[in-house]
């Protein structure tokens, strides 16, 4: 029989008390004076000699007594092997999912305050003697190290909800670094949590000395609507244009949802409204229309209502549109000067052939060539280089054959396909990339026998393996109208026949003015949306800055980062982001706003399907019935201190008390 706590044997000389209390009480007797007592003296010394042998067994009682307390208290056990449980044999590490997906409740109350109530109820199973780590998904600097049971339960009550949520593979590397700098025979560990299945995309461990346990703590039900993304199908918003945000809603319930209202807000002020239908386990797309009338920054919100889990339930949104799209047209036409002047976005610089201002190229979204004879060296190295840093070019060949050879030497030089003799036929346009941008979106629906542009005469195009491409417009002998290429980050447009309505009548048709107005928006994109507070990106300013340090501030917090200028670009790293909302982007003056950023909370926490217990079913790991905790805590004591006997030898002090009272009751 061996003990845990030895050193209580020391209170075994407590017994020296009832001894001492024992042989020191004396009685005094009062002499009676009787005529005869002979009968009298017979009764009182047999009297005496029980009393003596009664209070023999009290003492024994008494000393019994104490040293069966004082053994309960060391914690006899007798082992399962020659191995003895010493100070600090046990290292255990809990983790305690506080995610948003804690926040569901069950018959207990909240989830995570059930984990915390576990977690007690399981520190309580070991040793005084035991180090213990806390852990949660927030992976605290405090959390990294071993620590007594006092200082389990003082961490252990600071642990609140986050928005933080770590991968199973990640809690689990974190706990064997720890153990890795354990000299502890016996390493536990344990995952309290509600287990969602987005949690364990790898489960296998492969440390054999590391025993696992998982706690299973289950919500009443797994329900949860969310707003998981929005995004414009459109590159830029476009000053009193009307745009459509399109939203994704997931329902993660086994009910379907119907007329659920998605409110959406700019600048705190409602602007549209949508019903949310949804069948169980799946999602849904919705739309709603909004214009801009001014360039500046607006704050969105899209919002839902949905309890108990509402981290999911809005979606902040930054929306910017840009006005003032500036156009370089190389010896323009009628055809397109009127298409541009209808539209006040729009600002088109015109140039002849003999006078181009090269500088302007730097701002231009978009660069029209119509019909040049000729290519100088200066032109095609301007162009060249506006295509390489991502510009689009409008290529219209001229109608007078002697100007192709010229242009076809450009058009080498881009790497683009090559102008061939023209062809008299009469064909159209039968059909239309829809997947590039200056298409994408314009037609809501397209006619079954649509009435697609007429073409008399245009160029065909010789392609090699080289150029990357496909056709925008197609003919109905499957030869390009209009073919799309790259150069560098570029993009140019190539048409088969001039603007010229002997040619076709493309610039007649309704196609004419959708593309040319669409063209400049091609490579441009608007500012993100919103980013993902777990996903660090770069930032780039829509203008360079000169300054060193800005800030991104809110109505609570204030950050600040500093600025790259690499590649001739102004940027920032955003990293350090914790609340999701909209932001303000400070220039060092902490006064001039640059941009407003808007944050949201990573989504992968809204499906709360939980991971079945066969998928957890590995070497050392074993699923612990959070209900029956006490069944876990026989299972520690026979597995690290082998057969416990305290309990019999408190009940022996307990029986030895008993005795002792009934001893004393008795006459």
């Amino acid at each position: 029989m061996l003990f845990v706590y030895p050193f209580f044997l020391f209170a075994i000389s407590a017994i020296l008390i009832p001894i001492i209390i024992h042989l020191f009480q004396l009685r005094r007797y009062k002499k009676v004076i009787f005529s005869d007592i002979r009968f009298l003296k017979q009764i009182t010394e047999q009297n005496q000699k029980q009393r003596n042998i009664k209070e023999w067994i009290i003492l024994a009682a008494r000393c019994l007594a104490i040293i069966c307390l004082v053994f309960a208290f060391a914690k006899p056990f007798i082992p399962l092997s020659n191995t003895t449980v010493t100070k600090a044999d046990k290292a255990i590490s809990i983790f305690i999912d506080n995610s948003f997906s804690m926040s569901q409740q069950n018959k207990e109350g909240e989830l995570l305050e059930v984990a915390k109530n576990k977690a007690k109820e399981i520190v309580s199973f070991y040793n005084d003697n035991d180090i213990f780590q806390i852990l949660t998904n927030d992976f605290e600097g405090k959390h990294q190290r071993f620590i007594d049971k006092k200082d389990f339960l003082l961490y252990l009550d600071e642990i609140k909800l986050s928005n933080q949520s770590k991968s199973f593979e990640k809690i689990l590397a974190r706990q064997n670094q720890l153990f890795t700098s354990s000299f502890n025979s016996n390493k536990i560990a344990y995952y309290i949590s509600d287990l969602q299945e987005n949690q364990f995309k790898n489960i296998e461990h492969n440390d054999s000395n590391l025993i696992f346990n998982f706690v299973p703590i289950i919500p009443n039900q797994n329900s949860n609507i969310n707003i998981d993304s929005a995004w414009i199908d459109q590159p830029l918003i476009l000053p009193n244009t009307p745009v459509l945000l399109k939203v994704k809603v997931s329902n993660y319930g086994k009910n379907g949802i119907a007329d659920i209202p998605l409110t959406f807000k700019i600048d705190g002020v409602q602007k549209g409204i949508a019903n949310i239908t949804c069948g169980a386990n799946s999602s849904a797309e919705v739309q709603i229309q909004f214009t801009l009338n001014d360039i500046d920054y607006h704050a969105a919100e899209l919002s839902l209502l949905d309890n108990p889990v509402v981290f999911d339930d809005k979606l902040f949104l930054t929306l910017k549109a840009y006005g003032n799209q500036q156009l370089i047209a190389i010896n323009p036409n009628k055809n397109i000067q009127d298409v541009y002047a209808i539209d006040e976005n729009y600002k088109l610089v015109s140039f002849n052939t003999n006078a181009i201002d090269f500088s302007a190229f730097n701002n231009a979204s978009c660069i029209i060539i119509n019909e040049l004879n000729n290519y100088t060296t200066g032109l095609q190295s301007e162009l060249q280089k506006y295509l390489s840093n991502g510009g689009v070019v409008l290529i219209i060949p001229s109608a007078n054959l002697d100007d192709i050879a010229k242009t076809n030497s450009f058009l080498q030089s881009i790497n683009a396909p090559q102008l061939n003799l023209s062809s008299n036929q009469n064909l159209k346009v039968a059909k239309i990339n829809l997947l590039d941008d200056v298409f994408k979106n314009v037609f809501s629906k397209i006619p079954e026998i649509p009435n697609w542009p007429t073409i008399n005469k245009f160029y065909s195009l010789t392609l090699n393996s080289t150029i990357k491409g496909y056709n925008i417009l197609t003919l109905t002998n499957d030869a390009p109208f209009i073919f799309k290429s790259k150069y560098g980050k570029g993009s140019i447009y190539l048409m088969g026949s001039p603007f010229k309505t002997d040619w076709s009548n493309f610039t007649e048709h309704a196609l004419f003015v959708p593309f040319m107005l669409r063209l400049p928006l091609v490579n441009k994109q608007s500012a993100a949306l919103y980013y993902n507070i777990d996903n660090p990106e770069n930032y780039a300013f829509e203008k360079n800055t000169t300054n060193k340090i800005v800030y991104l501030k809110d109505k609570k917090d204030e950050i600040a980062f500093d600025v790259n200028n690499n590649e001739s670009k102004s940027s920032i790293y955003l990293n350090g982001i914790i609340t999701p909302g909209t932001f303000n982007l400070l220039a060092q003056n902490k006064q001039s706003q640059l941009a407003k950023i808007s944050f949201n909370l990573n989504r992968t926490e809204s499906n709360l399907k939980t991971i079945s217990n066969d998928s957890l079913d590995f070497d050392n790991a074993q699923i612990i019935n959070a209900n029956n905790l006490v069944k876990h805590q026989k299972e520690i004591e026979n597995n690290f201190n082998g057969t416990q006997l305290w309990r019999w030898f408190l009940l022996a002090a307990i029986a030895f008390v008993l005795l002792e009272v009934i001893l004393l009751k008795l006459k």
